[in-house]
Formats: C-alpha cells, sequence, structure tokens
C-alpha cells in the first residue's frame, strides 16, 4: 500500500538504480532525506484473520483452544532486498477469569535486513457475557520494541555521486533504539457476525534513528468486522460450507485503507479473494485508488490450518515492477482447559485465513 504514496518519477529513477535496494527501505520507512519525505507506516497483512491478535488485542482467548500461529509475508517480492515481515502469536483463554491472555512477536524488515523493527507485546482482554451468544471484550495490549539499522548495507544518494567506497556526508544516525509501544482494542462477537476497533502506537513513540529529529509514531486505528452465513447445499452433503464476508478500514497518519473480502469455507478448504483500495479518491499521481486484488487459499482440520495468499499489484506501481505480494501461515490449535460440565460454544464466525 505505501507504493502509491510515493511519487512516480521517484519510482522510477530508483528502479533504475543498481543501489534501489537500500534506497527505498530508507525513503519509504525512515521518512526524511533530501531527496522526499515520507511517513512511516506499519506492514499490513491480508490474511491478519489468520493470525487477528496482530489486528486488534481483543481476540486473545476468543476460542476455547489455546493457538499457536506463524504468518510471514514478502512484500513487493521483485524488488530486489525489499520488504518483509513477520508475526508469531500464542495466545489462550482462561475461564476462572473470564479473560484471554496472549503473546505476540512481530518483525519487519527493509533493504535485505538494513533497517529491522522488531516488536514483543504481552496482551489481554477480558470477557463480557452477553444475551444469545454475544460477546464484548475489551482488551489492552503491551509492546518492547527495538528498531535498528546496518549501515554498512545501505548506500546514500551523495556515495552515489562521489563514489561507493566513500562514507556517507549524511547526518549522525543512532544504530538501534527501543522504545515502549501500548494499544488498546475492543471486540463484539456473536454466533454469525463480529465488528471490531483497535488503535496502536497510542503512546505515540519516538522511533527516530536520526539524532536531534524526533519521528513520533502516528496511532494506527482499525475498523473491522463481518458475518457468516451457510451456504445452499444438498440435503444429503455431510459436508458444511459457508460464505464470509469481511471488511478493514485502517488509518495512519492521514493514509487510509480499506480491505473488502470474501470467502468461502467448505472445510477443509476455504478460498477467498479481497479488494484492497478506497472506493472514492484518488492516488497522488491522478489514478485511481486501488492498490491490489488479493487471492487466498487455506486447508486445514479443526487441530491445524496451513494458508497463502497472493497479492496482485494493481496500482501504479504495477505487477510487472512489484512481482506482488506472497503470504504464508501456520496454524496449530489445542485443547489445553477442560471441564466436566458441558460449557456454552464460544464461536468464532471470522475466517480462519
Amino acid at each position: 500500500m505505501l507504493s502509491r504514496y510515493l511519487p512516480l518519477n521517484l519510482r522510477v529513477a530508483l528502479s533504475r538504480l543498481r543501489f534501489a535496494p537500500a534506497l527505498l527501505p530508507l525513503c519509504v520507512l525512515l521518512g526524511g532525506g533530501a531527496a522526499v519525505t515520507a511517513t512511516a507506516q506499519d506492514m499490513r497483512f491480508t490474511q491478519y484473520n489468520a493470525l487477528p491478535t496482530s489486528l486488534n488485542p481483543g481476540y486473545v482467548g476468543v476460542t476455547e483452544r489455546a493457538q499457536l500461529a506463524s504468518l510471514y509475508r514478502s512484500q513487493w517480492s521483485s524488488l530486489p532486498n525489499g520488504f518483509v515481515g513477520w508475526h508469531v502469536a500464542h495466545d489462550w483463554y482462561n475461564r476462572n477469569l473470564n479473560s484471554g491472555f496472549g503473546v505476540l512477536f512481530s518483525n519487519e524488515q527493509a533493504g535485505a535486513g538494513a533497517l529491522a523493527t522488531t516488536k514483543v507485546a504481552l496482551q489481554y482482554a477480558y470477557e463480557v457475557p452477553l444475551v444469545n451468544g454475544w460477546r464484548f471484550r475489551p482488551a489492552l495490549q503491551l509492546a518492547g520494541a527495538n528498531r535498528s539499522i546496518d549501515m554498512s548495507k545501505l548506500t546514500f544518494g551523495d556515495q552515489l555521486i562521489r563514489g561507493e567506497e566513500y562514507a556517507t556526508l549524511e547526518g549522525p544516525m543512532n544504530e538501534s533504539r527501543n522504545y515502549a509501544d501500548f494499544g488498546t482494542g475492543m471486540l463484539l462477537v456473536g454466533p454469525k457476525m463480529w465488528v471490531g476497533f483497535s488503535a496502536d502506537h497510542i503512546n505515540r513513540p519516538d522511533e527516530s534513528l536520526f539524532s536531534g529529529y524526533a519521528d513520533p509514531m502516528g496511532v494506527k486505528t482499525s475498523t473491522h468486522g463481518g458475518f457468516r452465513m451457510r451456504a445452499a447445499q444438498h440435503p444429503r452433503s455431510r459436508h458444511r460450507s459457508d460464505f464470509v464476508f469481511s471488511f478493514n478500514y485502517m488509518s495512519q497518519d492521514g493514509f487510509d485503507q480499506l480491505d473488502l473480502g470474501a470467502y468461502y469455507d467448505a472445510h477443509p478448504l476455504s478460498v477467498g479473494l479481497w479488494w484492497r483500495g478506497l472506493p472514492v479518491g484518488h492516488t497522488v499521481e491522478g489514478g485511481h485508488d486501488v492498490d491490489a486484488v488479493c487471492l487466498i487459499l487455506g486447508y486445514g482440520t479443526e487441530d491445524w490450518k496451513i494458508g497463502y495468499s497472493y497479492d496482485i499489484t494493481v496500482s501504479t506501481l504495477g505487477l510487472g515492477n512489484s512481482g506482488g505480494s506472497h503470504e504464508l501461515m501456520l496454524k496449530y490449535r489445542w485443547d489445553h482447559d477442560r471441564r466436566s460440565r458441558p460449557q456454552l460454544a464460544r464461536a468464532l464466525p471470522c475466517p480462519s485465513f
């Protein structure tokens, strides 16, 4: 999604430079420099429903079973040394406390790992039972993060002019910065529908690596939800199938994005299609504000799941330049808290991929 905020002439210039893998991450993620000013944003995942605690801490412990999940993303795979990100999450539910607990590990890298952001978050959600199977889940997230840069992997503009063997004349940079990062969220979930809201970086931590320059992170908000409905099927069929419709509207530092998706969930196979963009508005180049069409394929049982997605770039960046984006998801779930008395089902209508 960041592609549509870079001027077209900058993209073309970077694509013609053999040092573009170093320059592009700096332009986009460091947010400064003589050539361009950009705003750092979090990487956005297509299969966020497969690991929803990365989007909203209100999802921790939302089902009876504990789960361990990982999600890997390679963004714009044709760009040499482009963007890579991954999440690993574990969450579970404690019935005695009506509470969900979770741990989330995140890592994002750009420029062959030259610029890296790593975060470890503790998550908590309290569950308030409502009527007819509905539940309300306010949540908090407390994280510690580190942003670091390996200067030896980067080439700056002045080095392109004077020669790669010379050290850069750019201002001094810190090689690492640690900071606290806080978030919150809420989730309202029923047997067939759900809606949630989350806000991350609410304390606006300073992640700048430049000495004497403050770069507070923009608050990232997300409003998301959807519903599940039974698909028509033959009366003698022993396999249940559903249609699931989902949306996610995100905003950060004045940039926004809307994801609209639909799934056919045939158990154990799921197929999904997402559209990413905005219904109105246009890019800085004057084109339509559409970033990608995303295809999702998932397969699994009640205990394990595997999913793959491919983002087809339809913005002005173009599929030929970007190569699209790939994601791979793995998830394992197990029973961790058993009781002798029957429990009401705590259904989660969200898609698994």
